[in-house]
């Protein structure tokens, strides 16, 4: 199955569904004095007294044309108890979906996701996270769920009190006030919760562990193969700890080690990452003549921010709508850190700071509103529950205060300390209503089961080192570093999934790792002059059998998928493709993709190449998208799409859609997207 290529720009490299002379696979690291481990043989919970069940459902989002439900993927619930250790707690509803292999004879065992957060919403995005590993589905299932508490799961611990008071807080000058407008509403949510009945301590990673395996069991199969990134490669070990039997091999990326507190550390390598960007930028001679002493030029624009903030007008990328916001400081170095997650955006970061600090704020503006898709992308009340009780085991006030006295005062935040630790997280989890976990699973984790671990070099939360520290407890372990490559690793590097496919295929052996010969770090963007006048060249899409046209220096992405690329967050792009929609189906298809109330109307016709074309036009998500569709004699359709910023629209609709519509041939008889 290819990925369907439609619409796949709109959002930029937000998700999902998320990278390079790298690392070799490393022996295991040593720790001079290592804590102790919790074994796999010490720690097999016993066999539980309940059979978890599956019931199937309607899959709860929308289909692309080549899955059909009951064959290519099934969708449904497991249901456990919410505690496992009292047969008469309620039973929960883990929702989740099988993307079935495209082999005639799949492996057994599956590839099941493990997704971040704690509480990333994962099954509502499912679509585009079985695109973004359909690789995978070559050989095995793949399995992607709602871990308890989160997002379609029943019940779902969400805090709408917590996503109102983030919106309202955006042009809220005081940061005091903004931070007692967080923890008043996490502390309504909370409140809320309990009242609700919900006994938020079960909800924690322990029992997520058990969930996964409740899910094989339920499914049917022996074995499992794990992919968990950042808190699921946590949730991973937790797995390999419990249910080691259960698991054939684990792929760990965006590592992060049972011992660290994410609360303490993350002030620590959120710095460092960003420093890093800064010092490579100064290293590379282009970078550092086009944006020069940038560190300082940080410093100084950040300091100026907090002092004045800038108000700007974000746009949500989820639903279009507009807010009023302030700009400050803080503001820009969250996104540089939310941004260094994204790999395809870590080249124009340099650009942004400095656009900022020459009173350019386009592109910060950009890239604050990108941030608003992630409000909602977690369930708070999951995500609180599973830190509150493990996160900050062992950790005092003191230690929280003392990481901030190690991160220079212009990073560090405009929040007074004292009101940050009362209010922030460490204060809402004084308070937040979960028993704090066992001390032992700080513990870390020791195993035999065959274990890749991969990791971003400008990773913000999960730097190598905390790689490094775990694989140095897993005994059959290999460990590759790309340079260059955020947080989300297998997004970001085609050589890093090639290589986890490899290590799927034999886990005991060396996976082929030769593609890190040819990769570098971070190719910054630097500033280049508007491109002129438009040459286009013959380009041909021979997966679906179309020849057409497209600009010269676009770059082809895939097939019949062309990229402008002035900087990392360019939208403009052109796609010809077949589809096996019939052509009167494809706006109604669109319309469902894109979350719209109803079907754009045509705007023209046209006629090339004895073809009818109907013209469509609609704008999300402040894009143009133009799209022209012809009927197929054999049935199907073909499309031609263009997305664009609405002030280039009717240049490009003229000097490139149309020149595509008129000159596109079929070459091949049949062809298409499935």
């Amino acid at each position: 199955m290819k990925p369907y290529p439609l619409i796949l720009l709109i959002i930029v490299s937000l998700l999902a569904a998320s990278c390079m002379q790298a690392t070799p696979a490393l022996p295991p690291v040593v720790v001079a004095e290592p804590a102790p481990t919790l074994s796999e043989s010490t720690a097999v919970p016993a066999t539980p007294a309940y059979e978890p069940v599956f019931e199937a459902a309607p899959c709860p989002f929308t289909l692309p044309p080549d899955e059909v439900e009951g064959e290519t993927l099934t969708c449904g619930f497991v249901v456990v108890p919410e505690e496992r250790s009292d047969p008469e707690s309620p039973s929960i509803r883990i929702a989740l979906a099988v993307f079935k292999s495209e082999s005639d004879s799949p492996a057994p065992d599956p590839v099941i996701l493990l997704s971040g957060g704690p509480g990333e919403k994962t099954l509502a995005n499912a679509v585009a996270a079985s695109s973004i590993l359909a690789g995978f589905r070559g050989d095995r299932d793949l399995i992607i769920f709602d871990q308890r508490g989160v997002g379609l799961s029943e019940p779902a611990l969400e805090c709408p009190e917590h996503l109102e008071a983030l919106f309202d807080m955006l042009d809220e000058a005081d940061s005091s006030a903004a931070l007692r407008m967080s923890y008043d509403a996490l502390m309504a949510c909370g409140d809320r919760l309990v009242a609700e009945g919900h006994n938020l301590s079960a909800y924690n990673t322990t029992a997520n562990a058990a969930d996964v395996d409740d899910i094989r069991r339920a499914l049917g199969y022996e074995q499992l193969n794990l992919y968990g990134g950042s808190y699921g490669s946590l949730l991973s070990q937790a797995v390999l700890r419990d249910y080691p039997a259960s698991v054939r091999s684990a792929i760990l990326g965006a590592v992060l080690p049972a011992q660290k507190s994410f609360l303490v550390q993350s002030s620590l390598t959120t710095t460092d990452a960003v420093l890093r960007l800064l010092d490579q930028c100064a290293a590379d001679e282009a970078c550092s003549a086009a944006y020069p002493d940038l560190t300082q030029v940080l410093y100084d624009t950040i300091e100026h921010l907090n002092d004045e903030p800038v108000p700007v007008t974000l746009t949500n990328p989820l639903d279009g709508q507009d807010y009023d916001a302030l700009l400050t400081g803080d503001d820009v170095f969250a996104d540089l850190v939310t941004f260094l997650y994204f790999t395809d955006i870590i080249p124009v970061l340099p650009q942004a700071i400095s656009d900022v600090a020459n009173g350019d704020y386009e592109l910060m503006t950009q890239l604050s509103s990108q941030r608003l898709a992630l409000f909602d992308a977690l369930s708070r009340g999951m995500e609180l529950s599973v830190l509150c009780a493990e996160d900050l085991i062992g950790v005092t006030a003191a230690d929280v205060l003392d990481a901030r006295t190690q991160i220079p005062p212009q990073l560090a935040g405009r929040d007074d300390p004292e009101d940050a630790l009362e209010y922030g997280l460490f204060g809402v989890c004084q308070n937040w209503p979960v028993a704090q976990a066992d001390p032992s699973i700080k513990r870390p984790v020791s195993s035999q089961v065959p274990t890749l671990l991969l990791e971003g070099e400008m990773d913000p939360v999960t730097p190598p080192s905390f790689a490094r520290e775990v694989a140095g407890n897993l005994g059959n372990s290999r460990l590759y570093i790309f340079p260059g490559v955020g947080h989300n690793v297998l997004v970001g590097s085609r050589c890093a999934f090639d290589i986890a496919q490899d290590f799927l295929a034999d886990p005991a052996a060396e996976p082929d790792s030769s593609c890190l010969d040819d990769l570098g770090g971070v190719v910054f963007d630097l500033p280049v002059e508007t491109a002129g006048q438009i040459t286009l060249k013959p380009v041909t899409n021979a997966a679906s059998g179309l020849s057409s046209v497209a600009p010269e220096q676009w770059e082809e992405v895939g097939p019949g998928t062309f990229l402008r690329r002035e900087n990392a967050l360019d939208p403009t792009a052109l796609v010809f493709d077949v589809l096996p929609t019939d052509a009167d189906q494809v706006p109604q298809f669109l319309a469902a993709q894109l979350a719209l109330d109803e079907a754009p109307e045509g705007i023209d016709q046209r006629e090339a190449n004895g073809l009818a074309w109907d013209l469509y036009s609609l704008e999300v998500q402040g894009i143009v998208v133009d799209f022209a569709v012809a009927g197929r004699e054999q049935g199907g359709s073909l499309l031609i799409l263009l997305q664009s910023r609405p002030e280039e629209r009717d240049g490009l609709l003229e000097s490139v859609l149309l020149p595509a519509v008129d000159e596109l041939r079929i070459i091949e008889a049949g062809g298409g997207s499935g």
